[in-house]
């Protein structure tokens, strides 16, 4: 090398664009290991299909825009399509490592190891500012590893990009491996984090594209054969009990994503405003475009209300409780279904319900039919399950007779001795497809016993005064409970039992369920 001879210390322009080509096509191989991994902030399946969708969206553009020659010029440009094109959670964070490495390269023409570490430390920044409650073990912790150690090497002497990309990227893939140990949600899911997964893939495929020569000169190779993508590891999906777990919890409502364009936009003004409105807050952008990621029960009200700072555009609206129960039957058809129950309800609501948070294989049958079916179609029935064992879990006197009947021919029925809807949701959620029939049963007989109810007459809206008194004197006393109620019951029964919990008990954490028995009007289900 001769002394007049120019190093090219990093990457330029053309090498960046083809840089956002590699993280498109590691991304799309690796989609659907990300979107098993994703139980953070909602089990929906969707990190990776949004990952890959945002940064594909930035190639999309690249492809319709003339050649640059200016990586500055080239790197804003990409920041701006990185924040339009974002979808979800995971898209908006992602976002930021093209803003971050925009302000990098702000006074330079090459994403060298010092614009590196800049770029890496100020992704971290925009993205732990761009959410309302930033938390540990996601892919915000992964970048502010990944720029501590780049800032480690950017203030020692060392010239070999190649070796400092290859120490970032080791350490992104630990930090993964250590937000399981992070967040209590998938320390319970028994997983990594998706979109760290996501962010980690990425360094490690422009690891594997980037050379270094002995004199220090930085190039991407990429020779057609995508030999670049990192290995595809063999991941698991998130434990099945993990939805038992929180199959209750909460509706997940919406995932609502959309810009907001105008002059003089205050992005800490926004989040603050819509800190309210929903979860999983995320609000990132300029004083031009913003880009906003929220968990809402209500996107019109959102949207609506986000109309007072600008114009509204690029509007997306995922509905994540058909994402949860997509993902949830997913893994619930790998289970192997050795045990399945069959159980008597009735109503729509309450029907649906059992259907939607079991895990494993369920039948449920109204009372009407389970009173008229004959042991030629009940035989019928149990045929079609395939089990090795049935569990029969009624929630009435009579069904429990006609269960009971049955179980006298056939020798793989088991009878739980339940006999209303609130013992029947508690044996459900004690359920586990995991465990084999003798722990089942002993869990299941357990949750019936400890159940604690409280059943609701027409009568006891008539006197406030005295109900109150009956619910202490039943020691009501839980943090969540469910409201079986009537589907004939008027809104106001509904809300005048809400209001008592929530004044007299400090109850508001209330799921609402509908029934059509004729046995009772509302019973109230204490956990």
């Amino acid at each position: 090398m001769t002394e007049n001879t120019v190093v090219k210390r990093g990457l330029d322009a053309e090498d960046y664009i083809q840089l956002i080509k590699v993280f498109t096509l590691s991304l799309e191989e690796h989609r659907e290991v990300m979107n098993s991994l994703n139980v953070f902030p909602v089990p929906d399946a969707d990190t990776g299909t949004n990952m890959y969708i945002s940064v594909k969206g930035i190639v999309d553009n690249l492809d319709k825009a003339d050649p640059y020659q200016d990586l500055n010029l080239l790197s804003k440009d990409v920041a701006d399509f990185a924040l339009l094109s974002a979808q979800g959670n995971s898209g908006l964070l992602i976002a930021q490592l093209f803003r971050g490495i925009h302000k990098g390269v702000s006074s330079s023409n090459i994403l060298g190891l010092s614009e590196l570490a800049g770029s890496l430390q100020q992704s971290y920044e925009y993205a732990f500012n761009s959410i309302h409650e930033p938390q540990e073990g996601t892919m915000i912790t992964v970048m502010r590893e990944c720029a501590k150690i780049a800032s480690k090497y950017s203030n020692t002497n060392s010239t070999n990009f190649k070796k400092v990309l290859e120490a970032i990227s080791s350490r992104a893939k630990t930090a993964v491996e250590e937000t399981k140990s992070q967040m209590d949600l998938l320390r319970q899911a028994d997983v990594i984090d998706s979109g760290a997964y996501g962010f980690s893939v990425m360094l490690e495929a422009a690891y594997n594209c980037v050379e270094s020569d002995e004199n220090g000169n930085v190039n991407l190779r990429v020779d057609g054969t995508n030999s670049f993508i990192p290995e595809i590891p063999n991941y698991y999906s998130p434990k099945e009990d993990f939805f038992q777990s929180s199959s209750h919890d909460e509706d997940w409502g919406y995932c609502v994503v959309f810009a907001i364009t105008g002059e003089d936009l205050d992005v800490e003004k926004i989040k603050d405003n819509l800190s309210d409105k929903g979860r999983s807050l995320v609000v990132t952008g300029s004083e031009k475009v913003c880009k906003i990621h929220i968990h809402s029960e209500d996107p019109d009200e959102v949207i609506n209300f986000s109309k007072n700072f600008g114009n509204i555009s690029n509007e997306n609206i995922t509905n994540m409780d058909e994402q949860y129960k997509e993902m949830k039957e997913n893994i619930s058809s790998q289970v192997s279904s050795e045990i399945s129950l069959i159980v008597s309800a009735e109503g729509e609501g309450i029907i649906s319900f059992l259907e939607d948070n079991t895990f494993g294989s369920i039948k449920v049958l109204s009372n009407s039919d389970l009173d008229n079916i004959s042991n030629e179609d009940f035989g019928s029935i149990i045929d079609d399950l395939s089990s090795e064992e049935i569990i029969c879990i009624p929630n009435s006197e009579s069904s429990f007779e006609k269960f009971k009947n049955f179980s006298e021919s056939v020798e793989k029925i088991n009878l739980v001795n339940s006999f209303n809807d609130a013992q029947l949701i508690s044996a459900i959620f004690s359920f586990s497809p995991e465990q084999d029939l003798d722990n089942n049963l002993s869990i299941i007989r357990s949750s019936v016993d400890d159940c604690k109810s409280i059943e609701v007459t027409k009568g006891d809206f008539d006197d406030k005064e005295s109900f109150v008194k009956r619910l202490k004197d039943d020691n009501l006393a839980g943090d969540f409970v469910s409201i079986i109620y009537h589907e004939s019951s008027p809104q106001e029964h509904i809300e005048f039992i809400q209001g008592i919990l929530s004044e007299e008990f400090g109850v508001n954490d209330t799921e609402l369920i509908s029934h059509s028995s004729k046995l009772y009007y509302f019973t109230l289900l204490v956990e």
